[in-house]
């Protein structure tokens, strides 16, 4: 079977929907025939890169719902349906669900993917098994509801070797994913006098959590050239806001001191908090590290979050915060009820794979292979494309973005289409209209000829 799908993994929608969604569309549309056999799940699993949890998850979606039968040892075979009439709106969403993911892009500048053949998979798998066998059960059950204890502990140590930050396990709060971080924050403040500051442009997803509030939004506009305007946010009402501070998303500016003392002071001044989004701190190529506003927060007004996605692994599912006093205290009377959300198996080890000192030697390593791989992107789009296009990027992260002559984005991301490469619009993370919108290019997935390769035939489809 041809199997042309392009599943979103950064996406809110669970993977095996997805998945799921796709072959469903196909099977009404008649593009896959009742007898047909559904791939193994152990091919579809290793062609997509994704686990056989997942496409099991999928295939029991579309078996529930009567779409395939399963016979024992015989895998999963499409059933004849009813002939049904599509209303004309119901043939226009099947085909524009059909043809998004149809393309089958040979080069995907996706940000947010990991290096995949220098992941320490073997190292990773021992560690694992060592949790199963030493800590004997208690890794199948619920797990400790702020985060496994083991994991905290090894946390306190890290953010203090890596960020500066002096803080306590009982200070840490771990789930999965920022969005569920800040829906955490929000559920244990007073939200009829929440007015949020928020990054213009900014991380989308987390907006989108803002705005499923119905929370008031103030823009603090982030420029090019200058980098945090933060001018209207200190005559604002504002008393939460939300920062990318050391790798502003996804301008990639880094936030210098002086402005970070002047948020800290506006946050004491007007009894409000900060959320630190440190979502990439670790891969930046020139200098040291920047210290954190956590280290600097001398009022206990910042509230910590981090990311093991881009550091680590994006399917562990484990992010962290830490809490200041005022909040933790709120959070253990009102949420302490609420279940753990990421796998306590996965805490136990991530924590073992910490104290070993396996992760950070992982982290040294990958910074290698990270800056090696921007290097070769902004000597490609140098020496291919040369001033027809304006690269914005500091030194870190694993994407940049390049700006193109004014009214041509769509012309552009259509055309990377047709050759068979994806890039990415940046309009969804903007809240206010431009008239132009920076185009995002990931790299951390692709190997370094790929990365050249592609800016070579992007250049070509593009200026000639």
């Amino acid at each position: 079977m041809n199997i042309a799908i392009h599943l979103h993994k950064d996406s809110n929608e669970p993977v095996y929907m997805q998945l799921y969604h796709y072959f469903k569309t196909e099977i009404l549309a008649g593009k896959i025939e009742a007898g047909t056999k559904l791939p193994s799940i152990r091919y579809l699993a290793s062609v997509l890169h994704i686990s056989k949890n997942t496409v099991i998850d999928a295939y029991q979606q579309l078996w529930t719902e009567g779409y395939v039968e399963s016979k024992e040892k015989s895998g999963y075979t499409v059933v004849r349906l009813p002939s049904y009439e599509y209303t004309a709106t119901q043939k226009k969403m099947v085909h524009k669900e059909r043809s998004e993911k149809d393309i089958n892009y040979s080069l995907d500048f996706h940000y947010g993917d990991i290096d995949e053949t220098t992941f320490p998979i073997n190292a990773w798998k021992k560690t694992i098994k060592a949790v199963m066998e030493d800590n004997q059960y208690n890794w199948m059950m619920y797990g400790n509801k702020q985060g496994e204890l083991i994991l905290r502990e090894a946390l306190v140590g890290y953010l203090y070797r890596s960020r500066g930050i002096q803080t306590t396990a009982d200070h840490l709060v771990i789930t999965a994913g920022t969005e569920h971080l800040i829906r955490l924050v929000l559920s244990i403040m007073d939200k009829k006098s929440l007015c949020i500051g928020m990054e213009e442009p900014g991380y989308d997803g987390v907006r989108n959590v803002f705005k499923e509030m119905g929370l008031p939004i103030s823009s603090i506009p982030v420029v090019e050239e200058i980098g945090h305007d933060l001018s209207e946010l200190l005559n604002s009402s504002c008393n939460l806001t939300y920062l990318t501070p050391s790798h502003q998303f996804p301008i990639g500016r880094i936030m210098p001191i002086s402005k970070r003392i002047e948020l800290l002071k506006w946050a004491e001044r007007t009894n409000g908090f900060i959320l630190e989004d440190d979502y990439d701190s670790e891969f930046r190529f020139q200098g040291s590290p920047i210290p954190s506003m956590k280290a600097i927060d001398q009022h206990d007004r910042v509230i910590y979050m981090g990311t093991f996605s881009k550091a680590f692994l994006p399917s562990l599912r484990i992010s962290y915060m830490i809490l200041p006093n005022a909040l933790l205290e709120k959070w253990k009377e009102q949420r302490i009820t609420d279940s753990q959300s990421s796998s306590p198996l996965l805490q136990q080890a991530l924590a073992r794979f910490i104290q070993t000192g396996d992760f950070e030697r992982h982290i040294k390593r990958m910074r290698k292979v990270y800056e090696r791989k921007y290097t070769i992107l902004i000597q490609s789009i140098k020496q291919y494309m040369g001033d027809a296009v304006e690269v914005i990027s500091e030194k870190a992260g694993l994407h940049i973005l390049i700006r193109v002559p004014l009214n041509k984005e769509e012309r552009f991301l259509a055309k990377a289409e047709k050759i068979g490469i994806k890039i990415y619009a940046t309009k969804s993370y903007y809240a206010e209209k431009k008239d132009c919108y920076p185009l995002l290019l990931g790299f951390g997935g692709l190997e370094e000829k790929e990365i050249e390769e592609g800016i070579q035939r992007l250049a070509i489809a593009w200026f000639n």
